[in-house]
């Protein structure tokens, strides 16, 4: 099952877990109508109480559900910090948690995204989790045990294993559950605030005997609501441990994909094993189903949990699994050489399933970063320079206009200008990968210096008044990850499941990506037939022909329609455009910067792809 399988699936689980979250409510209907008749003496089938029941546990359950989700749509952080995390700084000093943030930047650049934002819990137990609607809004939480226990390739293994839930659509699943549930758990949290309430006014009321009266039907009313509400905490364990379970083994195996040493995340697992997993939080119930290991105390036996138990999740991983293997010697393995070899279906392939040749080439690459560039990307003011950095044209009169326009800041024309010798000695990938630092680090903005950064970009690029290719990419990304953050979006929904109607769009994308990689029209035509001959049977719904001219708005027009498409369509749109890339065996630094805006705006986490040229920078 490939990245866009899983995002279908994904997507029909969500369905699925609607369903059970709707038979829930009726279970729950259901009981509290025959609890309510018989202490009211009616027959079961009344239908005024009937109607009048339904009508309050919808309206509890709708109002705990939207209250939650609410409160969620800000992102990943609020479940961080509503268990007490504290976010790790872009320059943190301290070495165990400068380890993790390596980690976890390698990690976002292997698999070809922003690198999220990291918290730290304060529990001394091993475990992690991932939270957010996708990965512009994604944060990954560690215990403190865990940074402090673990060794880096345990560390790895674990991180690894959170990327696979981020990478997979497991997360946006996760936190619209937690939400969800938030609702057919009111009522017992409501049957516990009346039962504590008549308890604090009974003695009170002792002597008066209307007072008495009310007190009962008020603990009465409390005690009913509250075995009523215990149904719905089953339920809701009942559907997290249905969509979490298998789930738990994917993303082990997944982990191993990433760094192909098992013995990491087994490692990790044999220490909770012998330790502990637990959160001592009161909120990490609602969230039990996002941790790496079993957040919570077991109940019935172990039936309603959310992790398969860990010496199950150690034999998947490593047969007849015997604890002296964690203190062996690694053999030592040969350095995979980076390589653009293979066709556009090995790409395809690694869309959201990076490997350990990924992750290599991921260290190298941050490895390779000269040191201002690295400093700049990792504080939130130099973020920001660095990316007006980037946007500053060759072209000298358009350049004085652009530092014009940055001189309305205070000091930073000063900052900038000594800096632009040192920028043309980067890499396009190296570019890329410091963009996808920095996306992390300006999350850290408020909601208005990001609205002035944002109206900046938008002047400097204006300033010569056409949009390059690397500005279009540019803009692209920080859109893209950038404005989830800020404004509270939960992505793009489904509207085309077939290719015929994008057509069109198909054509638009590579004309410009040939256009990009190509100067002769010959080249051009073929590099596009590859493409069109990738896109199989479907392509007959429309005569394909290149367009001589394509610019970057019809392109970005194209792209917010085909964001639309369903992961099996954006699968058959990235062949194509991979076929046209990789047709003449090399990549062209403008088509892996046009192919890396094409992938993100689809929602495509891409591996890093290196241009021609760039294999000996790294």
């Amino acid at each position: 099952m490939d990245f866009f399988e899983r995002q279908d699936r994904s997507r029909r689980n969500t369905k699925w877990l609607v369903v059970l979250f709707g038979l829930a409510v009726l279970g729950i209907i259901l009981v509290l109508q025959v609890a309510v008749t018989m202490i009211q003496g009616f027959s079961v089938t009344n239908l005024s109480t009937l109607g009048a029941v339904t009508a309050g546990v919808l309206v509890v359950v709708t109002v705990g559900s939207a209250f939650k989700i609410a409160q969620l749509s800000a992102g990943g952080h609020v479940v961080a910090e509503q268990l007490n995390g504290t976010r790790l700084e872009p320059g943190e000093m301290d070495p165990a948690y400068r380890q993790l943030l390596n980690v976890v930047e390698e990690m976002a650049i292997a698999s070809g995204i922003p690198v999220p934002q990291v918290y730290v819990l304060p529990d001394q137990s091993i475990n992690a989790f991932a939270a957010g609607h996708g990965p512009g809004d994604a944060v990954i939480g560690v215990t403190q045990g865990c940074v402090r226990t673990l060794s880096r390739d345990e560390l790895q293994g674990v991180i690894g294993h959170e990327f696979s839930h981020l990478l997979n659509g497991d997360m946006r699943l996760n936190i619209r559950l937690m939400g969800l549930l938030n609702g057919i758990l009111c009522l017992a949290v409501i049957g516990e605030i009346l039962f504590r309430f008549a308890g604090s006014t009974q003695s009170s009321s002792r002597n008066d005997k209307n007072g008495g009266s009310i007190t009962a039907v008020v603990v009465g009313a409390g005690l009913v609501l509250f075995i009523i509400g215990w149904i719905g905490v089953f339920f809701g364990k009942l559907i997290k441990a249905a969509v979490s379970r298998q789930r738990e083994f994917l993303a082990d195996a997944s982990a191993v994909q990433f760094t192909r040493n098992p013995l990491g995340i087994a490692g990790a697992l044999y220490k909770i094993g012998q330790g502990s997993s637990r959160i001592e939080n009161p909120r990490a119930e609602q969230a039990s189903h996002l941790f790496f290991g079993n957040g919570v105390r077991e109940s019935w036996f172990g039936s309603m949990a959310t992790h398969p138990p860990i010496a199950e999740r150690l034999e998947e991983l490593i047969p007849n699994f015997d604890p002296g293997l964690l203190t062996a010697a690694r053999p030592p393995e040969p350095e995979p050489a980076p390589s653009v070899d293979g066709r556009a279906k090995d790409w395809i392939r690694d869309i959201g399933h990076p490997g350990e040749l990924h992750v290599g080439l991921a260290a190298a690459l941050l490895a390779s970063l000269p040191e201002f560039a690295n400093q700049a990307v990792h504080d939130v003011d130099g973020a920001r320079l660095f990316v007006y950095l980037l946007l500053l044209s060759e072209e000298p009169e358009v350049r004085e206009k652009q530092l014009e326009i940055l001189a309305m800041d205070p000091d930073v024309r000063e900052k900038i200008e000594p800096l632009l010798s040192q920028r043309n000695a980067l890499t396009g990938n190296q570019c890329i990968t410091l963009i996808d630092l920095a996306v992390g680090t300006l999350r850290w903005l408020s909601a208005e210096q990001y609205a002035e950064f944002e109206g900046r970009i938008q002047q400097l690029i204006e300033a010569d008044g056409h949009l390059e290719l690397f500005e279009f990419m540019l803009q692209k990304i920080l859109r893209r990850h950038l404005a989830l953050a800020f404004s509270k979006g939960v992505g793009t929904p489904v509207k085309y499941r077939s290719l015929v109607p994008l057509l069109p769009e198909v054509g638009t994308l590579l004309s410009g990506l040939v256009t990009a990689g190509h100067e002769e029209d010959a080249a051009k035509d073929a590099a596009y037939a590859a493409g069109v001959q990738a896109l199989g049977s479907e392509r007959t719904g429309f005569p394909l022909t290149r367009q001589p001219e394509t610019d970057l708005l019809q392109i970005d027009a194209a792209l917010n329609r085909l964001a639309e498409a369903s992961g099996e369509v954006k699968r058959s749109v990235l062949m194509a455009c991979g076929e046209a890339v990789i047709h003449d065996g090399k990549i062209e630094a403008q088509e892996a910067e046009l192919l890396r805006a094409i992938a993100d705006a689809l929602d495509c986490p891409v591996p890093p792809l290196l241009p021609e040229g760039e294999l000996s920078h790294v």
